[in-house]
């Protein structure tokens, strides 16, 4: 799996000031260490949008924020390539190992964020950063499946798969 790029940070960023604002990510970005790289980069980003918006305030712009970068990934291919972008692109990007596609369901597979999460006591979905990959699952499905959104359902441990069911 790749490692999380300076690239795709700023990729990120970007489109977060869709949401925030350019002087949103401007204030992100002046409480943030500039030692920091990779997927604690992007940690950090998530755990200051925390203290900035709140719990619930973070989870929705870091939500809109990966359906931001679905909608940019489904602008820039063809209907037919969604599937695969959807499955293949958060490895790409050095999120997870993929995201497996189900007939009511989708799962983020090998999450590279889940270590840090279980080190400072937290379930999926208890930081802003697992609520990147909810809200980019559920910007492709909402097209490709025709479904209203998705939940979260559950996490396996064992086969390293947090699952997400389509709601319709």
């Amino acid at each position: 799996m790749k490692e999380i790029t300076q690239e795709t940070v700023n990729t990120l960023l970007e489109l977060f000031k869709k949401t925030v604002g350019d002087k949103g990510v401007k204030l992100l970005m002046n409480r943030i260490s500039k030692d920091l790289s990779g997927k604690e980069l992007v940690y950090e980003i998530a755990s200051t949008t925390m203290e900035i918006y709140g719990t619930k305030g973070s989870y929705a712009v870091v939500r809109q924020l990966g359906r931001e970068l679905a909608k940019s990934l489904m602008e820039k291919y063809p209907k037919e390539m969604w599937q695969n972008i959807l499955e293949n692109a958060l490895r790409e990007f050095g999120f997870a190992q993929k995201i497996e596609l189900g007939e009511d369901n989708a799962c983020i597979c090998s999450c590279v964020f889940y270590d840090i999460l279980q080190n400072n006591g937290l379930k999926p979905t208890q930081h802003a950063v697992c609520w990147c990959g909810w809200g980019f699952i559920e910007g492709f499905v909402r097209e490709m499946e025709g479904v209203r959104g998705i939940e979260w359902k559950s996490r396996n441990v064992k086969e390293e798969k947090c699952i997400f069911e389509f709601v319709t």
